[in-house]
């Protein structure tokens, strides 16, 4: 006993401290040379070490020089590299020597992409506006210091003349002339992408704001994760951060949301300080306390090095967060960025399914590190602790799994899911009762894409069934900017087509992605849904790009159009940043009855960081409803549970308790919009414990509200509104409208 409450008096960093120690531990034994992401500047000292003993082979010289220097590229250190491609060209023609025309065609390309990066270090990042990288680039963005771009078009040009056919040097050259503003007069013409491929149909939607920057919450980092929720049950949404590296830069972050147009960095405070890492972040409630707990998912992208723990951190209601990873027992070490919680049993409890990422490269290295990955199934014992049945439920699988969604897919009441995977077919588990799980998606006709990556399950339709979305990755051996040119230039895309599934309601989808506009080269890392305009349909947002410098494509948006067809506002709506996105999350974080959306920026590499960013909606002249549920019976935070509305318009709508996709963590909250309905005439809420049923009639608009499991009155909740449109912000506001 006096263990224990020598252990509860410590404090919550303290508690952590384990977690910490294993985590430098795991980031200390990576090896550098066998690892493709991260630990660039390792990886070019390495590099230049080995070319140095290449010196009496000029070719081996040659291809150690080119790849050592692109990782002084990767590691951020772009004035290094170029000046590292100025002495190898002298010391080559010192010597002698000459590049072939395919070694020439290589540096040339480094070297230009070098200056693309120097331009966006020098201007996007020390001289950031709201317009930075936000495609196309124009007014506020247009970059002040000109050299970086002026000297890699000066590279580009000369090159397209021998490589017409390279269309991510065309990519390339085009964001460039937008960059110095000299877009579309300065571009060859031979080389022009039209400016209306840059523009949407849709010219109503007001253009977001990113305020990020402006609240003190643009954290830099590379790929992570993103939570936006009421950590502290005040009435306002907060922030989590990660990111995937493993250095103090991807410090786990958390902003607290003061409740007056401000926040507030509390990693310190809340002692979740030597927290590093995580490519994906989600939130739960798994230990039914109504307080929001954390989950940080490690080790996605480090291959055989990944072995990685995650993190489970429990809210202690007082402003800090424990590790309870171990005593939890969910305390394993496999390389994964994808989980989804939900209470699969109906115990009332919430249940993880993991899904880890096993590569042919696993086997590489010292057998201890050397093992399969297969995924996890943790049920939920309803002590604060987890019991792994993944064997026994059917749910182990030793494949790269990329994405995972809870959804029911047959419509009887128990929660299913759906896994998404890199290279093979994706798989529909059933739930049979009893926790156990058969795959139908063969039978189902759900097992493509292919190549797939993040995926979610929503009711885009409003039919009362949950539809599939599964994004798709690279299905060529063409650049990501390569096949994105091809779509603006007017063709028709053929690599990376995500596929939408629409629940037919009888236990059977069908393949709508041509249907509904989404035959799209899209890449989507990230994507998560929420409502732009508060019309009652879910729009979905997808944060794009690789860990390649090159691959700066635009992250794009498409609008739901009355449930039939979505069209993209990418460029209308300001959504169109060029810098790598990834976990995106939507809330209504100023509590004004839209939804807003803050989404984790930056790629792979050390050096490719960006600013994250907190998009903030304008778009204030439709109703809404913002419902908060609370479980008695069921799990406390209600999730899974659904609700179905019927508005005075006649409108139907659907929604489900959930996080969102599965790379970011949306609100539990759920804030509907109502079009210009009036009233609501009948709502209803369907809870995940034995599907118990509540009625409720004659519900005002425009308001928040709580809904008690088993409680027949509904209690408004008082919630104040925030400004986030400050000071001078105002001329920024106008950036993209």
């Amino acid at each position: 006993m006096q263990s224990c409450d020598l252990e509860e008096n410590k404090s919550a960093q303290e508690q952590n401290q384990y977690m910490v120690s294993l985590l430098a531990e795991r980031h200390s034994e990576v090896s550098p040379a066998e690892i493709t992401y991260y630990f660039n500047e390792k990886r070019a000292s390495v590099l230049d070490s080995m070319r140095q003993f290449k010196k009496n082979n000029f070719q081996e010289y040659v291809s150690f020089s080119y790849w050592y220097i692109r990782e002084v590229l990767n590691s951020g250190n772009t004035e290094k590299a170029i000046q590292e491609v100025d002495r190898f060209n002298a010391e080559v023609s010192g010597a002698g020597q000459k590049l072939d025309k395919q070694w020439n065609y290589f540096f040339k390309r480094l070297e230009a992409l070098s200056y693309i990066r120097l331009g966006e270090q020098q201007n996007c990042l020390i001289n950031h506006t709201s317009a930075s990288c936000i495609l196309p680039i124009a007014n506020n963005g247009v970059h002040q210091l000109k050299m970086g771009s002026q000297s890699a078009i000066d590279i580009i040009e000369p090159l397209l003349e021998d490589y017409p056919e390279d269309l991510e040097l065309v990519w390339l050259l085009n964001i460039c002339y937008q960059t110095i503003g000299e877009y579309p007069a300065g571009v060859p013409a031979k080389y022009l992408i039209a400016p209306e491929a840059f523009q949407d149909d849709n010219s109503t939607l007001k253009g977001f704001v990113d305020k990020a920057p402006n609240l003190g919450i643009a954290s830099k980092g590379i790929s992570g994760g993103s939570i936006v929720e009421d950590l502290n049950n005040d009435g306002f949404l907060d922030i989590v951060a990660s990111s995937s590296g493993t250095t103090e830069k991807d410090q786990l972050k958390i902003f607290f949301n003061n409740g007056d147009g401000t926040f507030s960095d509390q990693t310190v405070s809340t002692g979740v300080s030597g927290l590093f890492g995580g490519l994906n972040c989600m939130q739960t409630d798994y230990n039914n306390d109504g307080l929001v707990d954390l989950f940080i998912l490690r080790g996605g992208w480090f291959g055989q090095w990944g072995q990685h723990p995650n993190s489970l951190l429990k809210n202690n209601g007082d402003g800090t967060f424990s590790d309870v990873t171990e005593k939890a027992g969910l305390l394993s070490f496999h390389p994964t960025q994808t989980a989804v919680w939900r209470d699969f049993n109906q115990d009332g409890w919430l249940d993880v399914f993991i899904g880890n990422e096993t590569t042919a490269t696993n086997t590489i290295g010292r057998a201890a590190r050397g093992k399969v990955h297969a995924s996890e199934f943790y049920v939920n014992q309803g002590d604060g602790t987890f019991k792994n049945m993944a064997k026994d439920a059917g749910l182990e699988f030793k494949q790269l799994i990329k994405g995972v969604t809870a959804l029911d897919a047959d419509n009887d009441g128990l929660e299913d899911i759906y896994i998404s995977i890199m290279g093979g077919e994706n798989k529909l588990m059933i739930n049979q009762g009893n926790l156990q799980f058969i795959d139908q998606a063969k039978a189902l006709n759900l097992t493509e894409p292919f190549v797939s990556f993040s995926t979610g399950s929503m009711d885009f339709n409003n039919d009362g069934f949950d539809d599939l979305f599964v994004s798709a990755y690279t299905t060529s051996n063409n650049p990501l900017a390569h096949e994105v040119t091809f779509e603006l230039q007017g063709n028709s895309p053929t690599a990376a087509l995500p596929k939408l599934y629409k629940n037919n309601g009888d236990g059977s989808f069908t393949d709508v992605t041509e249907a509904t506009g989404f035959m799209k080269s899209i890449y989507g890392m990230g994507f998560n849904y929420g409502d732009l305009d508060n019309d009652g349909y879910l729009d979905l947002y997808f944060g794009t790009g690789d860990p390649n410098f090159e691959s700066i494509i635009p992250n794009r948006m498409f609008r739901n159009v009355d449930g039939e067809f979505f069209e993209e506002v990418s460029f209308a709506g300001g959504f169109s940043n060029i810098q790598k996105g990834h976990g995106i999350s939507w809330g209504d974080m100023d509590n004004d009855g839209d939804h807003d959306i803050y989404i984790t920026m930056g790629g792979a590499h050390e050096g490719d960081i960006y600013q994250n960013q907190l998009l903030v909606n304008p778009n204030e002249d439709k109703n809404w409803i913002n419902i908060q549920l609370t479980g008695t019976k069921s799990n406390k935070k209600a999730v899974g549970a659904r609700v179905h509305l019927v508005t005075s318009e006649g409108q139907h709508l659907y929604r489900t308790v959930s996080n969102g996709a599965s790379f970011g963590g949306n609100s539990y909250a759920l804030e509907i919009g109502l079009g210009m309905a009036k009233s609501i005439d009948l709502l209803e809420v369907i809870w995940p414990t034995a599907n118990s049923k509540q009625t409720f009639q004659n519900i005002s608009v425009n308001q928040s509200i709580e809904i008690v499991e088993a409680n027949d009155e509904i209690a408004r909740r008082s919630l104040t509104s925030l400004n986030f449109f400050m000071d001078n912000d105002s001329m920024n506001h106008s950036d993209h409208e």
